[in-house]
C-alpha cells in the first residue's frame, strides 16, 4: 500500500449538492464508489484524510467522517492504525443502489454517435393504457378466454414430452397449429390451404415485415390507398419502397387508378386491407376484387393482402378474400390471431406459396429464431377443441352489441358534429368531425380531460382536408362507451 494518499480533482469527481435531498456524507460516499468501480481509485490506494477530504469538497469534517464511516461498514474501504485509509484490496460484492441514492453520473442520454434516419420512427409510439376514450379499433381483452390459456399452457409444461417445446422448433411455426389455422381458414375463408402454406408470426405486423423483406428491393414501387395503414406503410417504406397511392371510395380501393399506374411504370406490390379498409373501414367490393386479381396476373405484381377483422362481420357473411380466388400465386395472405384473443397473444401468419413461405422463415430466423412453442401448441389444443371458436361466437355478439349501441348514440348526442357510416365489421367507425372543428385541438383537449381521442393525422399521410379518425368502440362495455360520448361531448361544447 502507497504511503502518500492519492491525488485527484475531488470536487469535480465527486460534486456536492447541498440542496439535494439525498445526506451530503452519502453524495460522499456514493461519489467514492462510483470512482472505485470507475477504476479511478484502485484497490489499496491510501486515500487523503478526512479533514483534507472535507476541506477539498468544502464540507464539514464531520461529514467527511460520516461518509468514510458509510464506505468503511459497507467494505469499500479500510483503515490501518498509524497508516492512514486505504481503497479495500477485496470489493465487496456489488448490491443495488438504494432508490434515495441516486448515482452521481448517470446513462448518457443520447448515443454519442449518428443514427441513420428511418420511416418508420417518424412518429412516436403513444399508448393509452387504462384511459377512456376512443382507441384505433382494439379488442377489449377483458373477454379473453385467458382461464382456459392458462389451464391448457399448465397442463403442456408437465408432461412428459415438454421437452419438445422448450427446445429450438421450427422456424415456420408449432405444426399442430399450422394444421389447426390452415383448416380453420380453409373452412371460414374458403382458402386452398396446407400447412406447407403457413408461416407462423408474433402478429400480422411481423408478417407484414417479413414480406416486405422478402418481395421489395430499394426503388420497387408498392401501390397503397391514399387512406392506408400507417404502420404497413412505415414497412414498406423501411424496405426501401416508393408508395404509389390510389384512391379509396366507398367500394374499397380504386381498381381503375391501379390499372393506370401500371400502364405508366412497373409496380412491384399493391396492398390492400379487402375486408375493412383501414382506416376508413369499407369493403374492397366483389367486382374490384376480380380485376385487381386479373391486374396482377397481367402485370406481375404481388398482392399483398390483409386480413383486418376478418372475423368480426356483423349484418352478412363477408365476401371472401381475393386469396380464395388465386390460382396463380399472386396473393399473399397476412393475418392474425391477436385481436381474436387478445393483443398480448402475439399470434399471426402468412399464407403464400411454400416457396416464398420457405424464404420467409429464413429471415425470420435471422430477426426471431422462433416463436412462443408452447403458446402454439396450447391455442392448436384450443383450436381443435373448439374454445377458439366459441371465443369469437361470444365476442362477435358483444362487439355487434356495442357497434349498435355506439352508433346510436353517437348519433343521438353528435350526430350534428359528426358525419360516419355504421361499419358492417371491424372494431372502430370512420368518423367525419365538422369542417368548423379543429380535429388536433380537440384531442389536445380532450387528452388534458383523461379521454384518448387520435387527432387522425397518422391516418392522412397526403395531408388532404380530411378533419376524420377512427373511433374505437369494441374495448369499450356500455357504460363506458356511455361516459366516453358523454365526456366528449361536454369537451366539444365548451
Amino acid at each position: 500500500m502507497g504511503s502518500s494518499p492519492v491525488t485527484l480533482p475531488f470536487p469535480s469527481l465527486i460534486p456536492v449538492d447541498k440542496s439535494s435531498g439525498v445526506p451530503v456524507y452519502l453524495q460522499i460516499a456514493n461519489g467514492l464508489i462510483q470512482q472505485i468501480r470507475r477504476g479511478i481509485l484502485q484497490p489499496a490506494a491510501k486515500l487523503p484524510g478526512t479533514r483534507a477530504m472535507a476541506e477539498a469538497l468544502g464540507v464539514h469534517r464531520k461529514t467527511a467522517v460520516a461518509a468514510f464511516e458509510e464506505l468503511h461498514a459497507q467494505g469499500w474501504i479500510e483503515s490501518l492504525p498509524s497508516k492512514g485509509t486505504f481503497v479495500s484490496r477485496v470489493m465487496p460484492e456489488a448490491s443495488p443502489q438504494k432508490l434515495d441514492q441516486p448515482a452521481t453520473t448517470q446513462h448518457p442520454a443520447q448515443t454519442g454517435f449518428a443514427l441513420r434516419g428511418n420511416a418508420h420512427t417518424s412518429q412516436p409510439l403513444v399508448l393509452y393504457n387504462g384511459m377512456l376514450g376512443f382507441n384505433d379499433g382494439f379488442p377489449d381483452e377483458r373477454l379473453a378466454p385467458m382461464e382456459e390459456i392458462a389451464r391448457t399452457y399448465r397442463a403442456i409444461v408437465k408432461r412428459s414430452s415438454a421437452r419438445a417445446y422448450l427446445s429450438y422448433v421450427d422456424t415456420q411455426g408449432n405444426p399442430h397449429l399450422r394444421s389447426e389455422l390452415s383448416a380453420h381458414l380453409n373452412l371460414t375463408r374458403g382458402l386452398h390451404t396446407s400447412p406447407d402454406n403457413l408461416l407462423l408470426t408474433r402478429g400480422s405486423q411481423m408478417g407484414i415485415y417479413l414480406t416486405a423483406q422478402v418481395l421489395i428491393a430499394p426503388g420497387d414501387r408498392v401501390v397503397v390507398g391514399d387512406t392506408n395503414y400507417f404502420t404497413a406503410d412505415m414497412t414498406f417504406r423501411h424496405a426501401g419502397a416508393n408508395l404509389v397511392r390510389v384512391p379509396v371510395d366507398d367500394w374499397g380501393l380504386s381498381v381503375n387508378h391501379v390499372r393506370e399506374v401500371c400502364q405508366r411504370q412497373r409496380i412491384r406490390a399493391v396492398f390492400v386491407t379487402s375486408h375493412h379498409h383501414h382506416p376508413t373501414t369499407v369493403t374492397l367490393c366483389a367486382e374490384r376484387r376480380i380485376r385487381l386479381l386479373s391486374l396482377a396476373e397481367e402485370y406481375g405484381f404481388a398482392i399483398v393482402e390483409d386480413d383486418y377483422d376478418y372475423d368480426f362481420h356483423y349484418n352478412s357473411s363477408p365476401i371472401l378474400p381475393l386469396l380464395s380466388a388465386d390460382t396463380k400465386g399472386m396473393v399473399i395472405y397476412i393475418g392474425s390471431l391477436s385481436k381474436a384473443i387478445a393483443p398480448a397473444v402475439r399470434l399471426g401468419y402468412v399464407v403464400a406459396p411454400p416457396n416464398l413461405i420457405r424464404e420467409a422463415a429464413q429471415l425470420r430466423r435471422i430477426i426471431d429464431r422462433q416463436g412462443d412453442a408452447v403458446m402454439e401448441q396450447a391455442i392448436a389444443e384450443l383450436m381443435h377443441e373448439g374454445a377458439i371458436k366459441r371465443h369469437l361466437k361470444k365476442a362477435l355478439r358483444t362487439y355487434h352489441q356495442r357497434r349498435d349501441f355506439f352508433c346510436e348514440r353517437l348519433r343521438e348526442k353528435l350526430g350534428n358534429e359528426i358525419d360516419f357510416k355504421t361499419p358492417d365489421g371491424g372494431m372502430a367507425i370512420w368518423a367525419k368531425f365538422d369542417p368548423r372543428i379543429d380535429l388536433v385541438k380537440l384531442s389536445e383537449k380532450a387528452l388534458q380531460q383523461k379521454l384518448h381521442l387520435s387527432n387522425g393525422l397518422r391516418y392522412n399521410p397526403e395531408g388532404q382536408r380530411l378533419n376524420a379518425t377512427r373511433m374505437g368502440f369494441a374495448s369499450l362495455t356500455l357504460p363506458e362507451i356511455e361516459q366516453s360520448i358523454d365526456r366528449l361531448k361536454k369537451i366539444m361544447m365548451n
